[in-house]
């Protein structure tokens, strides 16, 4: 699946992209099509490599519930990820989760690609609320979701609990 906006390409990951980047094959990401600094995937990503693979062999693919990479459609570089940690639950909640490659930080790449995504989620029937989370002293990450109209629930010790409703 792919998605367009003014300036990245948001693409689902295959097996194929996960294992290159499983292995941190800067290569192998190369000759999929992708340019890479050899930052992605990040630590937080690369440590949830193996549940992402786990997704796409369960759903024999894709279903737009899972990982996606930020590619910058001017240069074909890898400089984020994105995407939702699994199918909506029964109420229709999902979760996203976003992180730009250091480099490429504060050119408001997470905020486009978010803003594409949820218009994709929402318009989806089994989607009727977004969650996030984000580390509580993560100041971008909380710019971008109260930017992109979360707002804040709750907290704990470590995080910020975030929550999208779907309007009508």
């Amino acid at each position: 699946m792919k998605i367009e906006t003014n300036r990245l390409l948001l693409q689902t990951l295959d097996l194929q992209l996960i294992e290159a980047a499983a292995q941190r094959d800067t290569q192998a990401i190369e000759a999929l099509g992708y340019r890479t600094n050899g930052e992605w995937p990040g630590e937080d990503f690369y440590e949830a490599l193996p549940y992402f693979q786990e997704l796409l062999i369960r759903n024999n693919g894709t279903n737009g519930f899972d990982s996606w990479i930020i590619v910058a459609k001017d240069t074909n570089e890898i400089v984020g990820g994105i995407g939702f940690l699994g199918d909506p639950d029964p109420d229709g909640r999902i979760e996203i989760g976003f992180a730009t490659n250091e480099s490429h930080r504060r050119k408001g790449y997470c905020f486009e690609a978010a803003g594409q995504l949820i218009n994709w989620a929402i318009n989806q029937d089994s989607v009727k609320q977004i969650n996030a989370r984000c580390e509580a002293d993560n100041i971008s990450s909380k710019h971008v979701l109260m930017k992109l109209g979360f707002k804040n629930d709750r907290e704990d010790i470590e995080l910020l609990y975030w929550t999208y409703q779907r309007s009508y």
